[in-house]
């Protein structure tokens, strides 16, 4: 009876008893990125919407505390994927290669409902280098920006799971070419991704 009553009294501590407020958090994570596609044009290929394919992701996101509400966050992943060329409804797609995109960005997390779960948003901005695996492309570096948010689980003091939905934005404007300028683009492009993560914090 004693030991039910011991572990009722756990089972009821407050959830504050997990307050994650003024800790550093180190978070590696995985997830799946949705594509996202921007408009080409070229010598060697006329006007078309080139895909970045869906695929796994992995990364880590490192929050540095503010205040009980506000975190400062830096994330840094990758996309291992492939450029397709979508022609047309009766045409078949074509493989352009494969493509690494990796992304680094600095911004604001809120959250709130401090315990054991934890809502956010976040947001920040940062570069992200497309790296094509072709000799006849260059790699890229462009300005990016983020949108995201979830929830953040809790199951021992310091460690717990990140769950979370996040946009990103890549600024293709300013052109994406090749060293004989035959591969250009004047558009951003566009992903979704769905992650999981581990929770490290101290």
């Amino acid at each position: 009876m004693r030991k039910a009553i011991i572990l009722a009294a756990l089972l009821l501590i407050p959830a504050s008893a997990f307050a994650q407020t003024h800790r550093f958090e180190i978070t590696p994570m995985v997830g799946y990125r949705f594509d996202g596609e921007f408009n080409v044009d070229g010598d060697f290929l006329e006007e078309r919407d080139v895909r970045v394919d869906e695929g796994g992701m992995f990364g880590v996101i490192l929050d540095i505390p503010l205040n009980p509400n506000w975190q400062l966050e830096f994330i840094a992943n990758r996309q291992n994927s492939q450029f397709i060329v979508d022609a047309g409804l009766f045409t078949p797609e074509q493989e352009l290669g494969d493509v690494t995109v990796d992304l680094v960005n600095a911004g604001f997390l809120y959250q709130w409902g401090p315990g054991q779960v934890n809502g956010f948003v976040s947001g920040g901005l940062g570069i992200a280098r497309i790296e094509p695996d072709r000799a006849d492309v260059e790699a890229e570096s462009r300005f990016s920006g983020n949108l995201g948010g979830g929830v953040k689980v809790f199951f021992a003091e310091n460690v717990g799971l990140r769950f979370e939905g996040r946009g990103y934005w890549v600024d293709l404007e300013t052109g994406f070419d090749d060293r004989n300028d035959r591969f250009r683009s004047d558009e951003g492009l566009f992903q979704g991704e769905a992650s999981i993560g581990l929770i490290l914090s101290w």
